[in-house]
């Protein structure tokens, strides 16, 4: 069995090879240590000031792990450091934002990254790839796999969830029906109001499955949450450890990704799930639905605000449900696996500056 390496190796030479966020916070850490682990860099954050700035400027080796927390000064850094012929490479996490409308900003934003696109020694890498969003290609150099889709894989094997005390719950509470979690901070904009109110219209869903919400619920969402547990939802208005958060993956048939369509950022949910074997439910037209689709991953496309589209899916779910259909353990391991190689491969020659072919990534 051939061994997947994977770290890039540090050569013994003097300089700093480094890895920012401006902070710590959400998936941010999940980033930190997952690539700097990866590409042996040290992490670093913090908001920039001039000492910051001079010594990012100077690393040997660069890799900002989201461009998105601070353009302008991802920009000025980029641009000295390819003055001064040093690699860079920097993760696009939003470049969809380059292309929308609502903001006055957005065209210049566009332009901007074009331009930036010339530099010499810069690689940007969308965490889209070029196939499901062909516009990308204006801003980045690249598309790579977000690491979001396979940090469980460690080169050779995809990680496994255990059980807790808490999924021991949910599955006594199913009590042989199909579970769908939504999962995370139950806020409003990842489309809760439209489950709760197929629910409020379909009260036959609860006869096939179990609806849980499980993370904190700020206080924008209290109503929505107030509605989910009107139509028997199972709500866990807490922190949720990272062991409990992976076994109720674990045990999920359905993990809800049909966020609001001004909030097309399911990507976290959406790769959890695919790494732990459940089936995401997507908003038909979204980012991870076309990726979903052009990569043979297991989905449940619905057009949002379509209740009775939504009802009828859930329901057919359980009554239809063909775990055979379903992509096998060693299948989708071996396919995370390929989207882990791409994204080394593709940013490890960014951040040494070596192997990149402008236009053939």
């Amino acid at each position: 069995m051939t061994t997947v390496q994977t770290t890039v190796d540090r050569p013994q030479t003097a300089g700093e090879h480094l890895i920012y966020s401006v902070t710590t916070t959400g998936h941010r850490q999940s980033y930190l240590d997952t690539l700097s682990a990866i590409f042996a860099l040290q992490p670093v954050s913090g908001p920039m000031n001039f000492t910051l700035f001079r010594r990012l400027v100077a690393a040997e080796r660069l890799l900002f792990a989201m461009l998105d927390e601070d353009m302008v000064s991802f920009g000025a850094i980029a641009g000295a450091r390819s003055l001064l012929g040093r690699p860079t490479a920097a993760l696009f996490l939003r470049a969809q934002k380059c292309f929308e409308t609502g903001r006055w900003f957005y065209p210049l934003k566009r332009h901007a990254f074009r331009v930036l696109r010339s530099l010499p020694r810069l690689t940007v890498a969308s965490i889209t790839p070029f196939d499901v969003a062909p516009r990308h290609a204006e801003v980045a150099h690249c598309g790579v796999f977000d690491p979001q889709y396979w940090d469980l894989h460690d080169g050779e094997t995809l990680r496994r969830p255990g059980n807790t005390r808490l999924s021991e719950e949910v599955v006594a509470r199913a009590a042989g029906r199909s579970v769908l979690c939504a999962i995370g901070t139950l806020s409003s904009n990842k489309g809760l109001g439209f489950l709760a109110e197929t629910l409020e219209r379909y009260p036959r869903i609860n006869e096939y499955v179990l609806i849980v919400g499980a993370g904190s619920v700020p206080s924008e969402a209290t109503r929505i949450v107030a509605q989910l547990k009107g139509v028997e939802a199972l709500i866990v208005d807490r922190f949720i450890s990272d062991a409990e958060l992976e076994s109720l993956y674990g045990i999920a048939d359905m993990v809800w990704a049909c966020y609001s369509p001004d909030y097309d950022q399911a990507s976290g949910v959406f790769g959890r799930a695919v790494q732990f074997g459940a089936e995401p439910i997507t908003r038909l037209g979204s980012v991870i639905a076309a990726f979903a689709k052009l990569n043979g991953i297991n989905h449940i496309p619905v057009a949002y605000g379509q209740h009775e589209a939504l009802a009828g899916l859930l329901m057919r779910h359980f009554t239809h449900s063909e775990p055979s259909k379903r992509l096998l353990q060693n299948d989708r391991a071996q396919l995370i696996a390929g989207w882990r190689r791409q994204f080394i491969d593709r940013i490890g020659a960014g951040i040494s500056g070596s192997g990149f072919i402008r236009g053939k990534m």
